[in-house]
C-alpha cells in the first residue's frame, strides 16, 4: 500500500511542506491586511464574519505554518540525511510514507477545526485532544525511523546531526504530551499553573524540535555546502546541549520569583551553544565565503545562521525584567518570533529543498534566477516586516510605559508600521511563490538523471577541531 522506493517519503514530505508553506502564509497576508485596514472586517458577509476572525485566523495560520510547513520540511530532510550518514538504507520507508499520510490527516483536521472556533484556547496548544494525540504519534513514528536507521548503522562514527534529530525526537515528544496535558481531553491545567506549562511549552516547542533538530540539519548543510570539513564536531556536541526557558515570557506575572530567576539564569546561559555553534560556522567557513556569491543553498543557510545569531541575542536581551518590561505585549515580540521562525529555521529549511529536491527527483533545479529572485524577495521582504514590527514594538512599549498617551492613539500610530509589515509580508509571499514554482518545475522536468548508485553518500566529515 505504501511506497517501498528509497527517497520516496523523504521527497513526498518535501512536497506536503510546499503546500502548507502557501496555504498559511496565505492566512498570514489577509491577517496582515486586517491590521493595516481592519475596517475590512465590516464589508464582510456576516456568515464569513467569525470564519475570517482574527481569534480563528491567527491560530489557524501559526499551527498550519509550524506542524505543517516547517516540521513537515525537517522529516523530510531528516529523512534523506539518515541513510547517508549511517550507510545504510532507512528503517522502515513505508512506515515513513504512512507517516506522511498520517501527518497529512492531522493538519486537514486542524485546517477545518481551528477556523471553525474547535480549540483547546491555549496559545500554540489550539489542537483539539484527538488532534494532539495524532500529532504525537506521527512524531512517535518518526522517532523510531530515526532510532531504527540508528540501530542498524554501518558507519561507526556517529555524526552531530543524527545525535540532534535522535535527541530532538525524543525530547519533543515528552515536551508536548506535558504542555498540551494530552492525558487529560480537556488538554489544560488550572490558575497560574497552566500559564507556566503553557509557556513552558511555547518555548521550549522552539527549542526542543526546531532548534535542536534545526542544528542538526545546518551542521550536515554547512560542510556539504561549504566543500569543507566541519570545523569542530566537539563544538557541535556543545550547541546540542541547549537551555530550556519559557518562563520569562512572564515575567511579574503571579508565578513565583524563584521560577522567573531561574528561567532568567536559563536564558543567559544560551549565550553557550549559541556561541559554540556560531564560531563553529565561521570557522567551517574559511576561505569559503566566495562561494556565497554562486551559491543560493549556501547563502540562504549563512543568511539563517546570522538571523539565528540575531535571535539567540534578542532572546537573551528579552529575558532580562527591564527590557522584558519594555517590550512584552508588544509588536516587538512578533517581530522576534518571526526572527526565529521564517529568517532562522525556515532559511535553513529552503536550503535544505534546494540541495535535496533536485537529488531525490533527479533532476537538476528548474531555475537559478528564481532562486535569486526568492532569496532576495524573502530576505529583504522579512527584514522589513521585522524592523517595523521592532520599531512599532518599541513605540508601543515607551508610550504604555509614560501613561500619558491615550491607547487609542497608540494604535493609529502603529499604522504606518503595519503597512510596511504588509508590504514586506507580499514581497515574501511572492519570494516564496517563486520556490513553489520552482521546485515544482523541477519535479516535473521530462529528462531525469541516470538513477543514483544505491551506496550512500559518504558522512560529512569533521577535522576535531578544539
Amino acid at each position: 500500500m505504501f511506497s517501498t522506493e528509497p527517497g520516496s517519503a523523504s521527497r513526498r514530505f518535501f512536497y506536503s511542506a510546499i503546500f502548507w508553506l502557501l496555504a498559511p502564509g496565505l492566512l498570514g497576508l489577509v491577517l496582515a491586511t486586517l491590521l493595516y485596514v481592519p475596517a475590512l472586517q465590516d464589508t464582510l458577509p456576516l456568515g464569513l464574519k467569525p470564519y475570517l476572525s482574527f481569534g480563528r485566523l491567527r491560530p489557524t495560520h501559526v499551527n498550519l505554518t509550524i506542524f505543517g510547513w516547517l516540521s513537515q520540511a525537517y522529516a523530510g530532510a531528516i529523512l534523506f540525511i539518515l541513510p547517508r550518514i549511517t550507510r545504510t538504507r532507512l528503517f522502515s520507508e513505508r512506515l515513513a510514507n504512512a507517516n506522511l499520510w498520517l501527518w497529512n490527516l492531522m493538519l486537514v483536521g486542524a485546517a477545518i477545526t481551528l477556523p471553525a472556533g474547535l480549540t483547546q484556547g491555549r496559545e500554540y496548544a489550539e489542537l483539539i485532544w484527538p488532534l494532539d494525540l495524532l500529532l504525537i504519534a506521527n512524531w512517535v513514528l518518526l522517532a523510531i525511523n530515526i532510532w531504527g536507521t540508528f540501530a542498524r548503522r554501518t558507519e561507526p562514527k556517529v555524526y552531530i546531526s543524527l545525535w540532534s534529530f535522535m535527541a530532538a525526537t525524543l525530547v519533543f515528544v515528552g515536551v508536548y504530551a506535558v504542555g498540551n496535558k494530552i492525558w487529560d481531553p480537556s488538554g489544560a491545567y488550572q490558575g497560574m499553573n497552566d500559564n507556566i506549562v503553557n509557556y513552558f511549552f511555547v518555548h521550549n516547542l522552539f527549542n526542543a524540535w526546531f532548534t535542536t533538530a534545526g542544528l542538526g540539519l545546518a551542521l550536515y548543510l554547512l560542510p556539504k555546502l561549504a566543500d569543507q570539513p566541519l570545523y569542530s564536531h566537539r563544538l557541535g556536541l556543545w550547541g546540542l546541549w541547549s537551555v530550556w526557558t519559557g518562563q520569562h515570557h512572564q515575567l511579574y506575572s503571579p508565578a513565583p520569583d524563584w521560577l522567573e530567576y531561574l528561567t532568567v539564569v536559563f536564558s543567559i546561559l544560551a549565550a553557550v551553544p549559541t556561541t559554540a555553534f556560531m564560531v563553529n560556522f565561521f570557522m567551517t567557513m574559511r576561505g569559503r565565503w566566495q562561494r556565497v556569491i554562486d551559491d543560493v543553498a549556501l547563502r540562504f543557510l549563512a543568511t539563517g545562521a546570522l538571523f539565528w545569531a540575531l535571535t539567540c541575542l534578542q532572546g537573551v536581551a528579552q529575558s532580562f525584567r527591564t527590557f522584558s518590561l519594555q517590550v512584552h505585549f508588544t509588536n516587538w515580540v512578533i517581530g522576534h518570533s518571526h526572527l526565529a521562525f521564517v529568517a532562522d529555521y525556515t532559511f535553513w529549511a529552503f536550503a535544505a529543498a534546494y540541495l535535496m529536491v533536485p537529488v531525490l527527483v533527479r533532476r537538476p533545479i528548474y531555475s537559478r534566477p528564481l532562486m535569486e529572485w526568492h532569496y532576495w524577495l524573502t530576505t529583504v521582504g522579512m527584514s522589513i516586516f521585522m524592523v517595523s514590527l521592532w520599531m512599532g514594538g518599541l513605540i508601543q512599549g515607551q508610550n504604555w510605559l509614560t501613561n500619558s498617551v491615550p491607547f487609542i492613539e497608540t494604535v493609529r500610530s502603529l499604522q504606518p508600521y503595519f503597512a510596511l509589515r504588509l508590504a514586506g509580508g507580499l514581497m515574501a509571499g511572492v519570494g516564496v511563490l517563486c520556490f513553489a514554482f520552482n521546485i515544482w518545475r523541477t519535479a516535473r522536468r521530462p529528462a531525469p538523471l541516470p538513477a543514483m548508485a544505491p551506496a550512500p553518500a559518504l558522512a560529512p566529515q569533521s577535522r576535531g577541531g578544539p
